[in-house]
């Protein structure tokens, strides 16, 4: 008997085991969810003919994601561990107070562990004054805003035993732009002044009446009026978070969104596949001139009620961030609006726009020293016809230094951004030269330990 039981025991667990990939044959391969990346269909060849060294753990990835009741069996197990253990079973959702979800990667920037560095702080700043500059040089008004974090605006739902730190990113990249007097549109303030909650409980984004606040507050900085915040509307449970489908992507339930009793009116000027397009332009009667806005996720509520106030408008996700856009629709107004959770990024994303000139010469800079050659990239991008991006990466410079790149005789200032910004200790620098720039014996200008140094600047490998 006991031999039959363990037999018994044995078949059980190898039909067990046969269930997920069998059950492909039978209900098909399990779909992505949110927004996961699914590994590709492994090949036997590579492109290039050669044989595919890695295709059996190419095999394995794709079988670890496609198995059938992959989803039912994430879902039960994030179920299980949040329930007994209040415990999540992925690492980028935090679980909060009430059933309430944060994105992890928030928790850095509540405690003020994902504070930024000096020289990022000053860079994000600079750079963001250059822009200003430059719009404002084409007649137009620029204005940076920041989406809060869920945890930073409704911490009394976040996970226990966080204390806000009292240095954030935020309220370091804010600071300094008071300092340099770019326009910003506080809506940390405004959501804080909210006694209504407006973010989603299981979603990292505000709800739609959230960017309905967001809308107005925005257009009351750039002079405008604006009353979507005190429309009709009511809530509707029909909006699946993003959160909630990483923990529980079998899971079909679903949390209150703010619908309007009347849709903002516009129309897309080109189709659109959805609200997460690289690119979103409309038309509306709006009376506000044109706008041209970079955003992200949280543009995917605030881009309609945008799109009704200005008559013409271009949205975009695309980086580094293109201010030759403006000419496309004649923009008058420039918003640059990013989460909070991403602000480290922007040490990272240059503004394309002419480097401006200087009346510096490296005779009138009265270098205290040389340094060595850096290697940079020079590069026609027909991306962005016209010009020359120069990228490089300086050795060290003081927290305040601009940088300067003196070509022939014409200096430009050069942007403090760039690849590996968003790094400590990295030095990264971008400039849109006119194309064509010849860059023999061209220097690089800096300060360093509080002395101007100037080093040659050599193409990289």
């Amino acid at each position: 008997m006991k031999r039959k039981l363990k037999a018994l025991f044995v078949l059980l667990f190898f039909c067990a085991c046969a269930v997920p990939s069998l059950g492909m044959l039978v209900v098909g391969e399990s779909q992505a969810s949110a927004n996961e990346v699914l590994s590709p269909k492994p090949q036997l060849k590579n492109p290039d003919g050669s044989w595919n060294l890695e295709f059996i753990p190419d095999a394995g990835d794709y079988f670890a994601d496609r198995f059938a009741f992959r989803q039912e069996l994430i879902t039960a197990d994030s179920a299980w561990k949040a329930g007994l253990l209040h415990t999540s079973s992925q690492e980028q959702v935090a679980l909060g107070q009430d059933g309430w979800l944060f994105y992890a990667e928030t928790l850095d920037d509540y405690t003020g562990a994902d504070a930024l560095t000096d020289r990022q702080v000053w860079a994000i700043a600079h750079s963001l004054q250059l822009a200003q500059e430059y719009v404002e040089s084409k007649g137009g008004s620029f204005l940076f805003t920041v989406a809060p974090n869920k945890l930073s605006l409704y911490p009394q739902y976040g996970p226990g035993g966080l204390e806000r730190g009292q240095v954030t990113a935020l309220f370091q990249v804010t600071e300094a732009l008071g300092e340099n007097g770019v326009p910003y549109s506080d809506l940390y303030s405004a959501f804080t002044q909210q006694e209504e909650v407006l973010y989603h409980r299981w979603d990292s984004h505000w709800t739609y009446k959230g960017a309905a606040l967001a809308h107005d507050v925005l257009l009351s900085d750039l002079g405008l009026s604006g009353d979507m915040f005190q429309r009709e509307g009511s809530y509707v449970k029909d909006h699946q978070g993003d959160l909630y489908v990483m923990l529980y992507p079998a899971s079909d339930e679903l949390e209150d969104q703010w619908h309007f009793a009347n849709d903002p009116a516009f129309e897309y000027a080109t189709p659109i596949r959805d609200v997460d397009d690289l690119r979103i332009e409309t038309t509306s009667a709006g009376t506000n001139g044109n706008l041209l806005m970079f955003r992200d996720s949280f543009g995917n509520t605030l881009h309609s009620l945008l799109a009704e106030s200005f008559g013409h408008a271009v949205f975009s996700r695309a980086t580094p961030y293109d201010l030759g856009a403006m000419d496309t629709i004649q923009a008058d107004t420039v918003i640059l609006e990013i989460v909070e959770r991403n602000l480290k990024n922007l040490a990272e994303y240059p503004f394309v726009l002419p480097a401006p000139q200087t009346d510096l010469t490296l005779a009138s800079w009265g270098a205290d020293r040389e340094e060595a050659a850096i290697a940079v990239q020079a590069v026609e991008n027909p991306q962005f016809p016209g010009y020359l991006t120069v990228t490089g990466n300086l050795p060290g410079c003081d927290d305040d230094s601009p940088i300067y790149l003196v070509a022939g005789d014409t200096a430009y200032e050069a942007s403090p951004v760039g690849s590996g910004g968003s790094q400590a200790g990295n030095y990264p620098f971008t400039a849109y030269l006119p194309a064509g720039t010849d860059l023999t014996g061209a220097v690089a200008l800096y300060r360093t330990g509080g002395e101007s140094v100037f080093c040659a600047l050599g193409q990289a490998g």
